[in-house]
């Protein structure tokens, strides 16, 4: 009798253990997927331009933006944590053209609008 006591509390211990640690799992992926949702949705940003100020000047106000210098002007790596790679990147567009320069080098108007869009090749 006392084996199989033993034996119902190693296994009541092992079942708790597994459901604890399975809610501590299941509560983890559902907050990566609340991530992976603000992410994909926060895919294109559109913001107004104002007179005098750059495309980049302006994003930088309103965002949270990692970039880097290159000899073309700022590129920009990331917006909201959402981070370039190889294969998707972010680009800028003014009332729906790419401008030929950097979004430092660009000066909005009143009246622009300016779109960021995380894009794939």
């Amino acid at each position: 009798m006392k084996k199989n006591t033993k034996i119902i509390i190693v296994a009541i211990a092992v079942l708790a253990l597994f459901g604890v640690g399975g809610g501590v799992y299941l509560n983890r992926s559902q907050s990566n997927q609340t991530a992976q949702t603000a992410a994909i949705e926060s895919k294109v940003i559109n913001y107004d331009g104002v007179e005098g100020k750059t495309a980049y000047d302006l994003l930088k106000s309103n965002y949270q933006v990692d970039a880097s210098e290159s000899s073309f002007g700022v590129m920009v790596n990331s917006i909201n944590g959402l981070k370039s790679t190889s294969k998707e990147f972010w680009l800028y567009s003014v009332n729906g053209q790419q401008p030929d320069v950097a979004a430092d080098k660009y000066v909005t108007h009143q009246g622009d609008r300016v779109t960021w869009e995380y894009k794939g090749m």
